[in-house]
């Protein structure tokens, strides 16, 4: 799981504690929405919803299987992407290159097709020298639309893997939330005749 992901997971958790917590004394077995933070479905299985657990359930092993297949796709491009700059594009150390630069690459023959592109527009600044390892030259346009392509699928992937944590932090939200209003159907109503100050009434009470 990437570090932001990880953060977004992290501060529902946090934030659900105060809200949806259970009394520090009651044994984790029983009912808790609780559940439903750590593992999407575990809240409503001890509700006994069971296709509302199970729903929950699928729909998070569905996003982690997906997440695995993002991950893997994202490395295996980024490996072709490094052998394709590396080989065909004569760059040295391409895993040590910027996103900026990888991207440049794939719009340019050469570095030198590139800076007199840049010294056209007056632009400097974006200037790269052979120097500092910045220098390429593709062996043919063909490979660098390869290239091109690559970086894209990469690019791709990766937006894919983002996505997909995203959607299983939200997973987790919603099933929380799904087990509270699950705890809220089961709470007692309870009520009571009330004959004080001379007057008769009922009383209800909640117990949450």
């Amino acid at each position: 799981m990437s570090t932001n992901s990880l953060k977004i997971v992290l501060v529902v958790i946090l934030f659900a504690f105060p809200l949806f917590g259970e009394d520090s004394k009651v044994p984790f077995s029983k009912p808790s929405v609780m559940k439903s933070v750590l593992i999407p479905g575990w809240g409503e299985h001890s509700f006994d919803s069971r296709t509302r657990g199970y729903l929950f359930n699928g729909i998070e092993a569905t996003l982690w299987v997906f997440a695995g297949v993002a991950y893997t796709s994202a490395i295996s491009h980024e490996n072709d992407l490094f052998y394709f700059a590396s080989e065909y594009g004569e760059i040295s150390d391409p895993h040590l290159r910027s996103d900026v630069f990888l991207d440049r690459v794939s719009k340019y023959e050469s570095m030198d097709e590139y800076n007199e592109q840049m010294l056209r527009n007056r632009q400097w600044d974006k200037v790269y020298s052979e120097e500092n390892g910045e220098y390429w030259s593709w062996d043919s346009t063909e490979k660098r639309r390869e290239y091109f392509d690559i970086k894209t699928q990469r690019y791709l992937w990766r937006q894919r893997l983002t996505y997909t944590f995203g959607a299983i932090a939200l997973n987790h939200l919603v099933s929380t939330m799904d087990a509270l209003y699950l705890k809220r159907l089961k709470v007692p109503l309870i009520i009571q005749p009330d004959m004080s100050n001379g007057s008769t009434g009922l009383r209800l009470s909640l117990s949450f």
